[in-house]
């Protein structure tokens, strides 16, 4: 089964263009890693410091692996104490069995 995981991230106004740099290293590193189906980054048009991953996985322990990653410890270290907000929402997809 695989996971999809939404992360929304409100970075502090003055940590702007540093995250967006952070955020853009962490993209290609991850959609590298075999348990990846997708990984996409948007920014909110009407809050410039709100941005959103998409990610979905093959299974849990593709997501255990991208945790214990090295590009993602250093994207969470990076970006301790320059958000505001990080809700981290993770799913399955429920709708293939609804006919």
């Amino acid at each position: 089964m695989s996971i999809k995981i939404t992360a929304v991230i409100t970075v502090k106004p003055e940590c702007r263009q540093e995250l967006q740099e952070v955020f853009q290293a962490l993209i290609p590193a991850s959609r590298r890693e075999a348990g990846n189906i997708r990984y996409d980054l948007h920014q909110d048009l009407q809050n410039e410091n709100r941005f959103v991953f998409f990610e979905n996985w093959r299974d849990q322990a593709a997501v255990d692996e991208h945790n214990a990653s090295a590009h993602f410890q250093a994207f969470v270290n990076a970006i301790e104490g320059k958000t505001d907000v990080l809700d981290i929402i993770v799913m399955r997809d429920v709708s293939e069995n609804s006919d």
